[in-house]
């Protein structure tokens, strides 16, 4: 067992080899995940276990466990978004050999050359962001929403009162 993560490794012989990688990984390093975030600073906690399933299979599986700061979209401050990922991935050479795959499995096609983890886990990362971020509670949420009041359904306008006196001038 690893307790560092390589910039590059060949998935499909590490899978052969089973191996297990722990390690950390900062956020300035998933360079697709990092515009979704206020804040780049911090690390992600990282498990990955490569070997092969009972039914032949070569797999990648893991976990990534970290905070991320995103900003949410209904009052545009940071918000912090615990983030636990957990995945299965089946490797697979031939893009043609993702239908043999089980649904335990989600496909990864690897090439001959040493994949860029940080790439792998910028892509399950990504799975797992929600499209637009929000505080759970409107309460956490301040600026905008806290001076906003609705109105009351006597104060508002009906919008079809220019329409009726549309009607009542033919």
């Amino acid at each position: 067992m690893k307790d560092h993560l390589p910039d590059r490794l060949d998935l499909y012989a590490a899978a052969e080899a089973g191996r297990v990688i722990r390690g950390r990984i900062p956020l300035v390093s998933l360079t697709r995940v990092l515009p979704l975030t206020v804040s780049g600073e911090g690390e992600l906690e990282v498990v990955l276990e490569l070997g092969r399933g009972q039914e032949g299979t070569r797999y990648l599986a893991g976990s990534i466990k970290g905070m991320l700061e995103l900003q949410c979209q209904r009052c545009l401050e940071s918000m912090d978004y615990p983030l636990d990922v957990r995945f299965r991935l089946g490797l697979v050479q031939d893009p043609d050999d993702v239908q043999y795959l089980t649904d335990r499995y989600e496909p990864l096609i690897v090439t001959a050359e040493p994949a860029l983890l940080a790439e792998v886990l910028a892509d399950e990362v990504l799975l797992t962001l929600p499209i637009a971020p929000l505080h759970e509670d409107t309460g956490n949420c301040r600026g905008v929403t806290a001076d906003y009041h609705a109105p009351d359904s006597a104060q508002r306008d009906n919008p079809f009162a220019v329409l009726e006196q549309l009607k009542q001038k033919l």
